[in-house]
């Protein structure tokens, strides 16, 4: 008999397959998040290793999306925390088409707190509605917006600072 939080094998690949649908959009949202291509790319296996592993993974398309993007962000924000002090500035984001800039915002968002850098992230980068922030973060939407005041306040201040 097996114990109800094993998965049998085929339970694995079919899990395995379904997620792998939403490889691109869970890269790029860690990418956002982190702004390193090889901690996204860690990000993204750690989270689908724990989607895998999770016992009830939602099956209904709308709530397996934010279980997948919510995982993905919260791992994320895991990742760069124990990375703090060495992340590297990504090449990659922002892309304003003006190579200086692009540095020197992403030297500003390098001194945000990790959540400040995480709900910018989704709500500028990948463009997440406050409703899609809080299903994702598990917050009420007022703390959203208050979250997304402050980050938004923080990086001014930061900007300003450094002109």
């Amino acid at each position: 008999m097996t114990n109800q939080f094993s998965l049998r094998h085929s339970q694995i690949l079919d899990r395995s397959a379904i997620l792998e649908v939403y490889r691109g959009e869970s890269f790029r949202l860690a990418l956002r998040i982190t702004g390193n291509p090889t901690l996204a790319e860690d990000v993204v296996q750690t989270a689908f290793l724990r989607l895998l592993q999770t016992p009830e993974l939602p099956m209904l398309l709308p709530e397996l999306i934010k279980y997948v993007r919510r995982t993905v962000t919260n791992c994320s924000i895991d990742i760069l925390k124990r990375q703090q002090p060495q992340i590297e500035l990504s090449e990659s984001l922002p892309n304003t088409e003006d190579p200086v800039l692009d540095f020197e915002i992403r030297q500003a968002l390098s001194q945000l707190s990790v959540d400040h850098q995480a709900i910018l992230a989704l709500a500028h980068g990948e463009g997440y509605s406050y409703r899609e922030i809080a299903e994702t973060l598990e917050i009420p939407i007022g703390t959203v917006g208050s979250r997304l005041n402050n980050a938004r306040a923080e990086f001014k201040k930061i900007w300003e600072a450094g002109e």
